[in-house]
């Protein structure tokens, strides 16, 4: 009774299911026909916007070819010897080929102060239309339908001391092949119209045709387009107009292809409904109650092994879908524990150099100092300074600078015993925690490692660089508190260290408050 129950209750939520997902598709295909023609049209404004973006962009650019010419000091030497003195003008065209002929342009003139042509003589039409502009004082840009088509001109004053000497102007076609361009950029179509005739056009069939427009559609050859109008600043009205457009029929077509291919997703759903359903009537018991007991025990906070079937329904399926979960979760906590660990040692270690920070000095000493106490032991601490690191750092740069702390990190690591620690206290000062039998014994010690900095040359690309190191070393007071101890050991050290670099540096310097009355106060590289 209780399966026949639950069958029941099976068939009524696939029903419910099936009522949904049909009204779901009516929904969605009313839905997205209306977002679809609504985002045709802000898809073409922006578009548009784009468009409008790119001719700034090039126009921007034209103007700054027009400058570069305009700017050169030889070109403006040149028009002063022509306007001057009235030399010839083909050198000022030699120059031009020689020093600008790179300049991706289609055509270029220079003119004098009347505006008379002196490089480019072949472009007459282009000059008689800048000497139409009634004044050309300031740079600009404007837009010319020539015999070669619709063209962009930059236009730039040569000037010498405040003086106009001439101008230079740069062109660019607008032609077929720049529409071609634009077309495989927006995937639209472009129109070039004057007096409502089309002039050129990316559609191959669609020339002289009259070009009438109804709430920015146009109907040509049974095809609707959704066109926009892209500004062309600074055209005058006889000039053509530039029309972007996006074929609305093709949206229509789309949308019953759409249409077609929902509805047959939506009985290829209704189907699968039912054939779910069957099967999961058929294997509901055993993999459900597997997964449910898994499903406990991850709730109890285990991660225990599922063995994987071969699958053979959908349960199974997700039998093994659990397994796969259960190995990714295991996985993914060994990652994290894996992580955590990574974080925890960048916490406490310093990036550059892999030694201890002052952070975990702070942390690791309560623990180091009640060790010693306990052992009757004295820890010592050994403060190490690089000499002249800045003189390193201001020669060769900052670069060679951490090549030099890497290096010395390294001999650390090296010369040091496991029951040591060593920590990076700041810029080119170290710290070492040592526990020894006595001063000397503490002195012994730093001085080996300044020895073997100094013999141990540091290379940084070519350079060659000989490190030396300062040291002072105080020892550890019994009966303080952590604090106070570390707090005293440091100063103590650090005086010993300023010791040892007023004495002239090389050096290992051991406090006086800690240094025997038969013991030598410091220990350098002549010993």
């Amino acid at each position: 009774m209780q399966f026949r129950s639950y069958r029941a209750k099976l068939v009524i939520y696939m029903a419910m299911l099936i009522v949904f997902l049909s009204a779901t598709f009516i929904y969605s295909y009313t839905y997205i026909q209306r977002v679809m023609l609504d985002e045709s049209n802000n898809h073409l404004v922006r578009l548009k916007q784009l468009l409008n973006g790119h001719l700034n962009s090039e126009r921007s650019e034209l103007e700054r070819y027009a400058a570069i010419v305009a700017q050169d000091l030889r070109v403006k030497e040149y028009m002063y010897v022509i306007t001057g003195i009235g030399g010839s003008s083909e050198p000022l065209s030699k120059l031009y080929e020689r020093e600008f002929g790179w300049l991706p342009i289609d055509r270029r003139i220079i003119l004098n102060g009347s505006r008379q042509i002196l490089v480019g003589r072949q472009h007459k039409d282009l000059a008689a239309a800048i000497q139409k502009i009634t004044d050309i004082s300031n740079n600009t840009t404007f837009y010319y339908q020539g015999k070669m088509g619709l063209e962009m001109v930059a236009l730039a004053s040569i000037k010498y001391r405040d003086n106009i000497l001439g101008f230079v102007a740069v062109s660019r076609l607008l032609n077929r092949a720049w529409l071609e361009k634009k077309k495989r950029i927006t995937e639209g179509e472009f129109f070039l119209v004057r007096n409502k005739q089309v002039l050129m056009t990316t559609l191959s069939d669609f020339r002289n045709i009259q070009f009438n427009l109804n709430k920015n559609k146009l109907v040509a050859d049974s095809v609707a387009y959704r066109i926009y109008q892209i500004d062309l600043p600074g055209i005058s009205s006889d000039k053509p107009e530039l029309w972007f457009g996006s074929s609305e029929t093709e949206i229509i077509a789309k949308l019953d292809k759409h249409r077609s291919t929902m509805l047959g997703l939506l009985v290829t759903g209704i189907i699968g409904v039912l054939v779910l359903g069957l099967l999961i009537i058929r294997n509901f018991s055993r993999p459900l109650k597997e997964i449910r007991d898994i499903t406990r025990q991850v709730v109890a906070g285990e991660l225990p092994h599922l063995e994987k079937y071969k699958a053979t329904n959908e349960f199974e399926e997700l039998s093994n879908n659990f397994s796969d979960m259960l190995k990714a979760l295991r996985e993914q906590q060994k990652e994290i524990e894996e992580t955590h660990r990574s974080l925890e040692k960048s916490a406490i270690t310093d990036s550059l150099t892999g030694l201890y920070n002052r952070r975990y000095m702070h942390d690791v000493f309560p623990n180091l100092y009640a060790t010693a106490e306990r052992a009757g032991q004295f820890l010592y601490a050994i403060i190490l300074d690089l000499d002249y690191f800045k003189k390193i750092n201001d020669r060769y740069g900052h670069l060679a600078g951490d090549q030099c702390l890497t290096s010395f990190s390294d001999i650390l690591h090296q010369t040091t015993r496991a029951s040591d620690h060593l920590f990076r206290l700041g810029g080119e000062e170290f710290l070492i925690l040592s526990v020894h039998n006595n001063v000397i014994e503490a002195a012994k010690f730093a001085d080996k490692i300044r020895a073997r900095v100094e013999k141990t040359p540091v290379a940084y690309t070519n350079i060659i660089m000989k490190l030396t190191l300062s040291g002072g070393i105080s020892r550890m007071v019994h009966g303080a508190t952590a604090e106070h101890a570390l707090k005293d050991m440091l100063a103590r050290a650090d005086a010993a260290l300023y010791e040892a670099k007023n004495s002239g540096r090389n050096r290992i310097c051991i406090n006086p408050d800690d240094a025997s009355h038969n013991t030598s106060m410091a220990i350098n590289k002549s010993q």
